[in-house]
């Protein structure tokens, strides 16, 4: 291996980089694969935006947006505890209607 990087030093170099962004990227395919095997229909709780909600109950966000009444985000997305401090009601109000939404579109969306 050594003779082979003196010989071509910038093919060895490429080669290494190549190398290192494939294991990168394959580790954070395996992180992120663990992490999503693990939290999937997770509780509701405060801290969640509901993009994580709609991650982890393999629903789409913006179907549990709509279906709860909650706004749709703009720039950065919003916990629950912020939606709930901006409309000025307990977040165990929203976190009720984000439930009613999920059990809804649960309901509606066919068993895989």
């Amino acid at each position: 291996m050594i003779p082979l990087a003196r010989r071509h030093p910038k093919l060895f170099a490429a080669f290494v980089l190549a190398l290192v962004l494939a294991l990168f990227f394959a580790g954070r395919i395996v992180v992120r694969a663990v992490y999503w095997s693990q939290h999937r229909e997770e509780a509701v709780a405060p801290w969640m935006t509901v993009g994580y909600v709609g991650r982890s109950w393999r629903l789409d966000p913006r179907a549990i947006d709509a279906e709860a009444g909650l706004p749709p985000p703009e720039g950065r997305p919003l916990t629950l505890e912020q939606i709930a401090a901006g409309r000025g009601v307990p977040v165990a109000q929203v976190i009720v209607e984000v439930e009613a939404a999920i059990a809804t579109l649960r309901a509606a969306s066919p068993k895989p």
